[in-house]
Parts: C-alpha cells; structure tokens; sequence
C-alpha cells in the first residue's frame, strides 16, 4: 500500500511525482478490481488528485469532491493509504468522501451537483487568503445546481473550480453542455498560445521582452480563438483551458495560476477515464462500477428483467418511451436504447428535470417509464408530488436498487422511497418478487390512464424458490407452516426469502408460521387484507427493508389498530431505525440491520412464547 507523509508528497520532483502517478493507479487496479468500487473514473482523476494534494494547503484549504467515488487517490495521499485494502469493507475506509474519517475529507458527496454549492459555503466563512477547490465532472453540469451555484458566485471567492472533462457521467454525456464543452475543447487556444510563446522566447536577444509584450494582448488573441461568450466567463470566472488533465505537470501549473487571480476560477481538463488500464479504456462504462469478486449475482439480475419486459411491450405499443438521468446501462436500458434509440431519453443528472418531463409526456398521450436509482429518486420527489401525482398523469417510476444495496454505502441505500410514497394519494406501488411478477406489474403499470405507478425492487437477482410458495393469485397472500403454536409474519419483497427460511426452521420447532406477503404496497384491497390478517391467530412479526418511521408496517399497523384488530395480539417490527446504513457487504448489512433469517428465528421463537395465542 502506497502511504506518504505530506513532507515526503511535496519533496517528491517533477518526475517522481509522475511516477507515483502511475504507482496510484497499479493499486487502483489491484485493490478495486477486488474489493470492487469506482475503478474507470479514478484512473483518470489521478494527476488532478495528486496536483490538488501537492498545490493545497490541506486540510487547512478545502478539496471537495462533487463525484464523490472520484476521491480514491485523495484518501491515498491524506493519511488513509494504508488503509486503502480495506476499501469499501466493513469497519474499513468509504468509497465517498465522509466529514467522520478524516479531516481532510471536507464535505460528504454521494450525489453529484452539490460540490460548487458547497465550495462558496465554505469559501464565504473561510479565512483571508484561504482556498477552496471543487473537482466536478462534465457530467454533473448537465443539473440544475451546478448552475444555481454559479449564479451565486460572487467575484471575490476564492475558489478554484476543476473541471474533469471525460465526456463521461456514467453513461457517456449527452445535451446541449456536451456539444459547447466540445467546441471548448478542440479550440486549441492553450496550444496555440503555448507554441508560440515557446517560439518568442527562443529569438535572441529580444525574445523574453516580446513574449511580455504579447502577454498584454492575450486576451485579444484567446477571443479570436476560443468560443465567442465562454459560458464559464459570463458567470465571472477565469477560465483556464482546455488543457491535457493527464499531465501532472500541465495540472500542478494550471492550479498555481489559478491561485494568482483574486476570484473564482475554472481550469478545464480533459482526462481518459480509465487511463492506464486498457480494458477500462476500452469500455470506461463496464468499468464504472465493479462488484467484489464474490458478490456476482446468479442468474438474471431484476434490473436485466426488466429491460427484456420494457424492450418487449415497446413493440407492441409506440406510445411506450423510456427515460434515464445519465445511467441507460445502470437501469437496464442499453437493449432497449438499441432497438429504440429515438423513444430513449437520457436528460443527463437531472432527476429533477426527468420526472416533470415525464409528467409532461404522460399528459401528451405517451406513456413514459422514468428508470432511477432509489437513492436518486429522493432527488425527484417534489416533482413527483407536484408534477405527476397532483394532476394524476400515469406516470410510471422503475425503483431499482431499492432497500440496502450494499459497498457505497449511506448515500446509496435506497431505503426511503417507500416512506415517501406511501402517503400520496393514488399511487399504486408494487414489489414483485421475480421476474414474471415484474413484467406483469409493468405491464398493469403501463395500462394505468389516472394515476402515476411505482415499482420497486432490489439489487440483484430474484430468488427462484418464493414464487413457488406465492403464486400470485391473491394480493395479500399467505403461505402457512405447520405447527402448534403459531405466529404471523408480515413482509414483502426481497425480505420474504428470509422470513420463509425461517418459517420452515421454526416449524421443525413445533411453531408454526403464517407467513403473509404483500405484493402491492399501496392501492390494495384493503378490506380483504385486514380481513386475512384479523383471521389468523398468531402474535404478529412485520419485515421491511425500509426505514420504520412512516414505512409500510407502520402503515399497515395504524389501519390493523384503528380496526381493532391487534387489541390482543402482541406486535414487533424489525426494519431500520436510520436510513444511514454504513457502508459493507450486503448480506452483512442486512444481517447487521436485523433483516435475516437468524434474527427472523430468534424473533419469532420469542413471540411464539408470549402467553397463549391471541383470540
């Protein structure tokens, strides 16, 4: 493991910084491609994170990371590199920055768009003299707060905003800023200058003094070359670039300069992500996010499933259209943007902008399905309210990698959309728990003409054995183990493969386990629900992989006591008390948050004891 003292970073020469460079990234390759993690966008972040270690003033001056899995080789090179094996494991370091493990991680990022926000906070409360630098993707200025950041800007900040241009968010960058970053790029203004200032130098005599005489007509010659009105100048920044982000030297240069000027600036990098590693280079989109070694999922993931079922019903139906904020490969689209490239939406990391847009489509006649991240849905929410379910557009939202996903830790659990959507009205929510179950939801989702549908489902694969014990033909549904003593299990979801396992351990115990499934979360029949759970005697265990404040067992239990029901019966909910879940293997984690098959046994035994059965 690569760990250095600050003295021993800044004592290092030009070249051997550069080789620590390419020493950073054969651990990067060693230590990601194990532990898995970001490995493409880290790779060509090296030399500005290397530049901003040497050339800030840390912690004392602030680096903030807006992608926030970009911030490997900053934890290297801030007291953290030997402890870098243990990346993303439990008790081990973050793959995001975390104000809680170092001082130098100066603000938490887990969604981009926030790190020039953040930037002039810290900027406004910070010393005389102090900086504040911000490293953000080109990715990330396809949302609006970049660009409310901006806006704010005042001409004293002393801040340096670096841009890492690699035509990339996840999926490649795409809209208007992409087309203009492009004209930036191939404008060749620091080239241009670069040679001829070389050129000037070189005549004897009389050299250095033109090269100061052309100084002051620079600005003349960089308005003839770059684009006229630079977006980054009207906001009043200097604007430094385009310029080589995988040249340390070019970087280091380029930071000094910007510390020179008395406000904002921007320096623009072009950078390859996954530089150094062929194959990331290759395909810098497969190589985004890698799994542990151990943790692939067998058979078809939900998120695969899902792409075969929307790609499918496109077909039958040309109203169907797709919508992704900047991860068409992360939600299972890239088949369907292949077969239907003009009815796939990708508006870039801009949630916020998807879901109106999606509002607006359902209400033109089309029928729009906006794929997102849970986590990233939270983004979404008001317009969810106000643009879809208020005017009751048939919207549907595709939940993927909902409930504890696992390594990126509290930033990614998407563990709160249910608690947010539970109380809307109209809205039909759905947690299929296999891959036919899911297809028949969207296709039911997509026939909906007043009310926006959501459906939510887990990382990884479906579990082929439940199915078999819900076949589906009753919403809820209850699946019984034998046994003298009884008590009832209330779950949905991913939960139900662990609550079954247990059931069947508990009735090799003599105690007995209605096991009951809910298949839609809202908008199901709830006379016959509260009927079927008023039916069965047992004391009553609920399992949800959600928080439990305004979660779906806190729902469902209010209705079961103001209809009299649990008056007898004894009650035990196991689902989290904080949507802040650490960071750690999945399986850990949900064991870790009481939602296995080990805790599901040790809960039931203890209500199964509890007096005699409820009447």
């Amino acid at each position: 493991m690569i760990s250095l003292t600050r003295e021993e970073l800044l004592a290092k020469s030009p070249a051997e910084a550069k080789a620590l460079c390419a020493d950073l990234r054969a651990e990067l390759v060693e230590v990601v491609t194990r532990n898995g993690g970001h490995l493409a966008s880290n790779l060509g972040a090296v030399e500005i994170s290397v530049a901003l270690a040497r050339g800030m003033d840390l912690p004392r001056e602030k680096v903030i990371y807006d992608t926030g899995h970009q911030c490997y080789v900053h934890k290297i090179l801030t007291d953290r590199g030997g402890a870098f094996d243990t990346l993303r494991t439990a008790g081990g370091i973050s793959g995001f920055p975390r104000r809680e493990e170092s001082p130098f991680d100066a603000f938490g990022t887990g969604h981009s768009g926030t790190g020039i926000s953040a930037a002039i906070g810290f900027a406004r409360g910070a010393e005389d003299g102090v900086w504040t630098a911000v490293v953000i993707g080109d990715g990330s200025f396809t949302g609006g707060m970049v660009f409310e950041a901006l806006n704010n800007l005042r001409r004293d900040d002393k801040i340096i905003v670096i841009l890492n241009d690699n035509g990339m968010s996840i999926s490649r960058s795409t809209g208007s800023l992409k087309r203009a970053l492009n004209r930036m790029r191939t404008a060749g203004y620091y080239r241009a200058k670069d040679s001829f200032h070389g050129f000037l130098d070189h005549i004897p005599l009389i050299g250095k003094g033109l090269t100061r005489f052309f100084r002051k007509i620079k600005n003349s010659i960089k308005r003839a070359v770059l684009p006229a009105n630079n977006l980054f100048e009207q906001y009043g920044m200097h604007y430094f670039g385009p310029a080589d982000g995988n040249d340390l030297a070019t970087v280091e240069f380029l930071l000094r300069e910007a510390k020179t000027r008395s406000g904002p600036s921007l320096i623009h990098l072009c950078t390859k992500k996954g530089k150094g590693y062929r194959a990331a280079e290759h395909d810098p989109e497969a190589f985004h996010g890698l799994s542990p070694r151990d943790a692939k999922p067998a058979g078809k993931t939900f998120t695969a499933l899902f792409g075969e079922a929307i790609t499918e019903f496109a077909a039958e139906d040309e109203r169907i259209v797709a919508i992704t904020a900047a991860m068409q490969k992360g939600v299972g689209l890239d088949g369907f943007a292949g077969k239907y490239p003009r009815r796939l939406y990708d508006v870039g990391i801009a949630e916020e902008h998807a879901m109106t847009f999606a509002a607006a489509l359902a209400a033109g006649g089309k029928k729009p399905v906006f794929a997102v991240y849970s986590t990233f849905f939270q983004r979404a929410y008001d317009q969810f309210v106000h643009d879809a379910v208020l005017q009751k557009l048939p919207v549907v939202v595709c939940l993927d990698r909902a409930g504890i996903t696992g390594e990126d830790g509290a930033t990614h659990q998407g563990v709160l959309d249910l608690a947010m959507t539970l109380p809307l009205p109209g809205v039909k929510i759905y947690a299929p728990i296999s891959g036919a179950e899911l297809r028949e939801d969207l296709k039911r989702a997509l026939a909906e003409t007043e009310s926006p549908s959501v459906l939510r489902w887990c990382k990884g694969a479906p579990d082929e054995a439940i199915p078999e014990l819900f076949p589906g033909k009753s919403d809820p549904e209850c699946c019984s183990f034998a046994g003298e003593r009884r008590l009832t299990v209330v779950t949905f979801g991913r939960t139900l493969s662990a609550a079954a396992a247990a059931a069947k351990e508990l009735e090799r115990e003599g105690i007995g386990v209605d096991l009951v499934r809910f298949h839609k979360l809202s908008g199901f029949d709830e006379q016959e629900a509260l009927s079927l759970l008023a039916r069965l005697p047992g004391h009553i265990l609920f399992a949800e992989e959600g928080v439990e404040t305004g979660g779906f067992s806190q729902t469902l239990l209010a209705r079961l006591a103001a209809a009299g029901i649990i008056k007898n019966k004894k009650v035990r909910v196991l689902a989290l008390s904080s949507p802040f879940v650490p960071h750690g293997d999945q399986r850990e984690l949900l064991k870790r948050c009481g939602l296995d098959t080990k805790t599901f046994i040790e809960e039931g035994r203890a209500l199964a004891q509890i007096g005699s059965d409820p009447g």
